[in-house]
């Protein structure tokens, strides 16, 4: 799988191809026993756009991209044994220090930070619980720092045009959650997402968003409940911005 995937390949799919490298990547065995309408069937798309997934894996059709597999699982037994949602965001960490657009990012990112009054960090369920770390965090570098992960929670009736937020969403589409985020904008926020794509609307609606392109991992799949994705890069993403911050004021 190391070498099936590569993170710059993940962020160049469509919503349509990001279904099938979700199935995929979560069901290799069962992926490398499809022909390609079975493979089309099970993500529900057209095999024309199996075959755009494959040829963003850069492979010559779906025969060639079965062969890859084959050989991937193949190998599987002689490498390290990685939790196979684990793989993806070693891959994301090992691409962040010569991607030039991210450490952009970062330094953008720590830069309003610096300048801010107030850094909030709004998420629910397991999003919450890494921005309670990242306020946390935060606070360790000498600001003000606060997680909301009540999305009903009422904002400020003032201007917060010296705030920035952080908004953790891995399918950027929480309906409360974007309600929200629209309140706070009305109030001038520098809005700053993490989420696992850049087309998702909180992605779209943000000044800045780091996506991470993991792969959807479900206890219950059937029904989409209890997210098991990784929450590696958004945690790593925090961590650098904080250390950026640190380094500007010296704390470091």
């Amino acid at each position: 799988m190391e070498n099936l995937f590569q993170h710059q390949q993940i962020t160049q799919m469509n919503e349509r191809e990001l279904m099938v490298y979700n199935y995929v990547s979560s069901h290799l065995d069962e992926a490398s026993r499809m022909n390609i309408r079975e493979l089309a069937a099970v993500c529900q798309v057209s095999t024309t756009t199996v075959l755009r997934f494959c040829s963003k894996l850069e492979c010559d059709g779906y025969t060639e991209f079965k062969y890859r597999l084959s050989q991937v699982l193949k190998k599987k037994w002689e490498a390290i044994v990685y939790d196979s949602s684990s793989i993806p965001a070693i891959q994301y960490l090992q691409n962040l220090a010569g991607n030039s657009e991210i450490q952009g990012k970062i330094e953008r990112a720590a830069q309003w930070c610096a300048q801010a009054r107030q850094i909030l960090f709004l998420g629910e369920g397991a999003s919450g619980t890494i921005g309670a770390y990242g306020a946390r965090l935060f606070s360790s570098t000498g600001v003000q720092a606060f997680a909301i992960t009540d999305p009903y929670y009422p904002p400020p009736g003032k201007d917060m045009e010296d705030t920035v937020v952080f908004v953790l969403s891995i399918s950027g589409e929480n309906a409360h959650m974007l309600s929200l985020i629209n309140s706070y904008k009305k109030r001038r926020v520098k809005l700053i997402s993490i989420t696992n794509t850049d087309q998702c609307t909180i992605a779209r609606i943000s000044r800045l968003n780091f996506s991470c392109y993991m792969p959807l991992i479900y206890a219950w799949p059937e029904v989409r409940e209890a997210s098991l994705t990784t929450q590696i890069p958004v945690v790593c993403i925090l961590e650098l911005v904080a250390g950026k911050l640190a380094e500007r004021d010296g704390l470091s």
